[in-house]
């Protein structure tokens, strides 16, 4: 005679219940909300100012330079690309100007998705 072991209901109720929890816990996590910020800084070519800083293998003569946000407290911003993005991201003419910019940033990024922006004097 062959015994076999069976699960008991309430334990796998139990554990159902466990991966219902776990799974509704790590969606939440992933919906949570965009933050809406304006944050002022240099438009910089990340590459480029990590190759001269720490001698990163940016090739930004032949892939192009990806422009960022260089905050006052050293932090970079990468832009979210779209259109309203585009100026700033590939725009050879803002570099190094002080720029705001206004927009959504997402949890647990230094992304932000570009509103608006401004040129500073």
């Amino acid at each position: 005679m062959r015994h076999t072991r069976r699960a008991s209901r309430p334990g796998l109720l139990v554990l159902g219940l466990a991966i219902l929890t776990a799974a509704s816990l790590q969606t939440a996590s992933i919906a949570a909300p965009k933050k809406m910020v304006t944050l002022s800084g240099t438009l910089s070519c990340l590459g480029c100012d990590l190759k001269k800083a720490h001698g990163a293998g940016a090739q930004c003569s032949i892939y192009g330079h990806k422009h960022s946000l260089k905050t006052g407290n050293g932090k970079y911003y990468t832009f979210l690309e779209n259109a309203k993005s585009e100026p700033l991201i590939k725009g050879e003419e803002m570099h190094g100007k002080q720029v705001r910019v206004h927009g959504a940033l997402f949890p647990g990024t230094q992304v932000i998705e570009v509103m608006n922006y401004r040129a500073l004097k």
